[in-house]
């Protein structure tokens, strides 16, 4: 079982691949992704993008992530967290 330090790890990668391949030019400007990295403020992310991320997301973990669990995520932190408990 990974750590929360891994899975922080593992969702800034794909949060770097999604963004990169979707032309964001807030990437550059904010530099390493990490644990305090907020989803949506960092990166303008509007609800269509974040959701076309969290089926990235899920994907990658091979796991279902209830939407009613994403109320309280707002950083790279709060998600590694719930994915952590559906591990």
């Amino acid at each position: 079982m990974e750590n929360i330090s891994e899975i922080e790890d593992k969702i800034g990668k794909l949060l770097t691949s999604y963004l990169e391949a979707s032309g964001h030019p807030e990437l550059e400007a904010h530099g390493e992704i990490t644990g305090a990295t907020n989803l949506v403020s960092d990166f303008t992310l509007d609800s269509f993008q974040v959701m076309e991320f969290l089926m990235d997301l899920e994907e990658q973990f091979d796991i279902m992530i209830d939407v009613n669990h994403l109320s309280n995520a707002h950083t790279v932190s709060d998600l590694a967290k719930i994915v952590d408990n559906l591990l």
